[in-house]
């Protein structure tokens, strides 16, 4: 029979991880749903009050462009299956026909908004939080 002697010493590094594992992806983890931005059909050139929805379990973000040409003429953002996801799909509106392609992501809040990809600063404050508890618990082992 084998019996393997684990110190605190070598196992630092374990609470930092754990922390990092939560934080970058707790749906995983914790077996929730994800949180999504919800926003109907609206137009390009109007501005969409988010509302934050909650998606069915094995839904993901997504964020809808609709197009006229090669225009961008329609956008809506919420939740979706995610086999939907890789489909496009057109739809007659007001006697146009509109082309949509979807952008999905599994990240909570990720469809908030164009510009900002908020996962690089989560994966930032998150990799300096578990740098700072890491350290923390080695200099109170080393005291």
């Amino acid at each position: 029979m084998k019996f393997f002697i684990f110190s605190k010493a070598g196992l630092h590094w374990i609470p930092g991880l754990v922390f990092l594992v939560l934080c970058v992806h707790p749906s995983a983890v914790l077996c929730e749903n994800l949180y999504c931005y919800y926003c109907p059909q609206t137009s390009f050139n109007r501005t969409c009050r988010h509302v934050l929805s909650e998606c069915r379990p094995q839904e993901l973000c997504f964020t809808a462009d609709g197009r006229f040409g090669r225009a961008s003429v329609l956008f809506s953002k919420g939740c979706m299956s995610q086999r939907d996801c890789a489909r496009s799909n057109s739809q007659m509106i007001r006697g146009n026909n509109i082309s949509f392609t979807y952008l999905c992501c599994d990240r909570h809040y990720c469809n908030s908004s164009r510009g900002c990809d908020h996962s690089l600063a989560l994966l930032t404050v998150t990799a300096i939080a578990a740098s700072v508890i890491t350290a923390g618990w080695t200099r109170t082992e080393l005291l």
